[in-house]
């Protein structure tokens, strides 16, 4: 999800900021996604978990995808996602013209603070931004508080993308990790969303200040 945030103002207490991740947050937003997906190791079970948490931890590879952003909470980060221009290459079968989301996470301490969302809006912005028609996103079917709030939010299912994401990772051990497929489509009038302390701009875009 890209973005270019507004350093200018700091964050306040219980004010969401985001920005674009550099590689010095790294650590940073490593601790978030353990953090945030270590309560599914038992239920998936170790040996696909670890593949799956392989490929969320694989900031480098998702980076060379689009780029990565952070959501801060009083200067801590505290969420974190991957944004794909091409959500064809996540290699989930998503289409090449649409954007799609990978890796969010939120620290189990910052949850209901509007991280995900913030995380979410500016990930919209940068696909309006690319000119993608649709944003798309998997979540898994553990995650029955993100799906509940991605509904909330106006998201769409769709099924069709719906998939066990262990073929992916190249093994069948553990439990299915079933992946739920959600999509926005972004030609609709007035469904654009911007978040109050985000200046959304490509990475590529020149800095107009």
């Amino acid at each position: 999800m890209s973005l270019t945030m507004r350093e200018e103002q700091p964050a306040r207490c219980g004010c969401v900021v985001v920005r674009l991740a550099e590689p010095a947050d790294y650590p940073a937003i490593r601790a978030v996604i353990l953090a945030a997906y270590g309560e599914y190791e038992t239920a998936i079970g170790p040996d696909a978990y670890d593949l799956y948490l392989e490929d969320l931890l694989d900031l480098e590879l998702h980076a060379r995808n689009g780029p990565l952003i952070v959501a801060e909470v009083e200067g801590v980060v505290r969420g974190s996602g991957a944004f794909y221009p091409d959500a064809a290459a996540q290699r989930l079968g998503w289409p090449s013209e649409w954007a799609g989301g990978r890796a969010r996470a939120v620290h189990p301490a910052a949850r209901r603070q509007g991280v995900a969302q913030a995380l979410l809006e500016a990930a919209e912005g940068l696909a309006h931004e690319y000119g993608a028609p649709v944003f798309a996103f998997h979540t898994i079917d553990l995650m029955s508080g993100a799906i509940a709030l991605y509904k909330d939010l106006g998201y769409r299912r769709a099924p069709e993308f719906d998939q066990d994401l262990r073929p992916h990772f190249g093994t069948t051990a553990g439990q299915p990790i079933q992946a739920i497929a959600f999509r926005r489509d972004l030609t609709t009038p007035g469904r654009a969303r911007s978040h109050p302390r985000v200046t959304s701009l490509r990475p590529d875009a020149k800095d107009n200040k």
